[in-house]
């Protein structure tokens, strides 16, 4: 088998980003240049701007900016706000209209919020196994103790130190 001879680069998903649509059409496409629909574009013909959009397309956001939407972002995606209210709420704070690049910012959101919990485990272990330990110790003082035993049973998962079920399987004879 051939070998190819150029490996495309990563693309970093922050350049991408920046360079992303602000905007869409009527079908959802993203509109990159504004163009004169009446004008045809070719080789030798480049796309004009209309009399209505004589005014500069917005400026690409600096990588801070994007770093700060996504850091938004993922405070969004953690408080389960609604698609259709991060859609509302982007348009507000960030200025963009176009739902892929609004999808990017939240596909890159996600991306990161899992590589920091996945770096982070032990950090998140410790934190839920505090939170199940104050948690039994509020069941025993209330007397549930089943409750007790059942948080200590998730804290023995966590930790690793409980890996077979705790009821035999049935044996059919």
């Amino acid at each position: 088998m051939p070998q190819r001879a150029h490996a495309l680069p990563p693309v970093d998903s922050v350049e991408e980003l920046r360079a992303a649509a602000s905007g869409e059409d009527d079908n959802g496409q993203p509109v990159y240049e504004p163009t004169d629909p009446a004008r045809p574009i070719g080789h030798a013909n480049p796309p004009r701007r209309t009399k209505g959009q004589a005014a500069q397309p917005p400026p690409r956001p600096s990588r801070l900016e994007v770093e700060r939407r996504v850091a938004e972002a993922q405070l969004w995606i953690a408080q389960r706000t609604p698609l259709a209210l991060i859609y509302e709420k982007a348009r507000e704070s960030w200025g963009v209209r176009n739902t892929q690049t609004i999808n990017r910012y939240l596909n890159l959101a996600r991306e990161r919020m899992v590589e920091e919990l996945i770096s982070d485990r032990r950090r998140h272990q410790a934190e839920q196994i505090f939170a199940l330990n104050d948690c039994a110790r509020r069941a025993m003082d209330a007397e549930q103790f089943s409750a007790a035993v059942g948080a200590f049973r998730v804290i023995s998962e966590i930790g690793g130190l409980l890996r077979a079920p705790l009821k035999p399987s049935e044996v059919k004879t």
